[in-house]
């Protein structure tokens, strides 16, 4: 008899141990989606609502003054035909071309801040100054630099490197990147500050074992840090692809306005024009919709085979 009081007890005990689990798993669920709704809010206000209205409204002939007509997938079949939005799109494929130099830059100088190479005290406090520069400020002041008969070209031709002394804003084949350069040096501090972010998780033990190894600083690079750090890489990368999209507009702004000819002209800077400067809403709403796809395409590659695979990779 006593073994069934007592059997029914224990059985008491875990229901009511089951049910006190069960209120505390609801009570976490509620609390954490009561912290991530704000955040829910904010995405759907500013991000998803305004991507729905931008597709909506890439159906329509919109111009300004004038009524909206429902167009169909006009604007579309005309982006599809049209060469100054697919020199765009082939500027902009130029301009992911050269993310490897985005990801690279950022972390040698890091790892040299690091690893407190002599110097390292200066760069530590010069290398975020760029980042904090207005970015129209920095494209007004090397608009200027860059000039045919700027600074930079009466230095080189002083020093006797006239082949040096281009056009680096007027020559077609070289505005594109001479602008990449300078929206690099505006945004590489950000790149650095990531990374140290993530050189602060190794522990100093392997340097130094690597150091005893005779390990040089390229070796430590591609065997300690890549290999420790490649979520960071992944996460900066995908920052970066999306972001230079993104970036570029006040640099061309302030630099280029998207010339000579079209060789600067982005989608970005595309969209403003069409939309604002000649008033076809939307058709310039279609342009950025195609932008919109653009970056995802490539952001979708790089979660799924850089940044996932590297965290399974630390996983393991």
């Amino acid at each position: 008899m006593s073994g069934t009081f007592g059997e029914a007890g224990k059985a008491r005990g875990r229901r009511v141990a089951g049910r006190a689990a069960l209120g505390t798993h609801r009570r976490d669920a509620l609390t954490g989606a009561l912290l991530v709704l704000p955040a829910i809010a904010l995405a759907l206000t500013f991000k998803i609502v305004p991507l729905l209205r931008g597709i909506y409204t890439s159906l329509f002939l919109t111009q300004l003054g004038e009524a909206a007509h429902w167009n169909h997938f006009s604007n579309y079949l005309r982006m599809a035909h049209d060469p100054t939005v697919q020199r765009a799109f082939v500027n902009a494929a130029k301009v992911v071309a050269t993310l490897p130099v985005w990801v690279v830059v950022p972390l040698v100088v890091a790892l040299l801040i690091f690893q407190r190479t002599p110097g390292w005290g200066f760069f530590r406090a010069v290398y975020f100054m760029p980042y904090t520069i207005a970015p129209v400020i920095v494209g007004q002041v090397f608009r200027e630099l860059l000039h045919a008969q700027g600074p930079l070209n009466e230095l080189l031709r002083a020093l006797g490197l006239h082949f040096l002394a281009l056009s680096w804003l007027g020559d077609k084949g070289i505005a594109l990147f001479s602008l990449v350069a300078v929206v690099l040096w505006s945004y590489f501090g950000l790149g650095v500050v990531t990374y140290l972010a993530g050189l602060g998780t190794i522990s100093d033990e392997l340097f130094d074992a690597a150091a005893l190894d005779g390990a040089g600083f390229f070796t430590r690079m591609f065997q300690i840090v890549i290999p420790i750090i490649f979520p960071v890489m992944g996460y900066w990368t995908i920052l970066c692809t999306s972001g230079m999209l993104v970036w570029m507009f006040p640099f061309i702004f302030a630099m280029t306005e998207g010339g000579p000819g079209y060789a600067t002209m982005l989608p970005e800077y595309l969209v403003y024009i069409t939309a604002f400067r000649f008033s076809e809403l939307g058709y310039g709403t279609t342009i950025g919709v195609a932008l919109f796809v653009f970056v995802l395409i490539f952001a979708i590659f790089q979660v799924r085979y850089m940044y996932v695979s590297g965290t399974k990779r630390q996983g393991a």
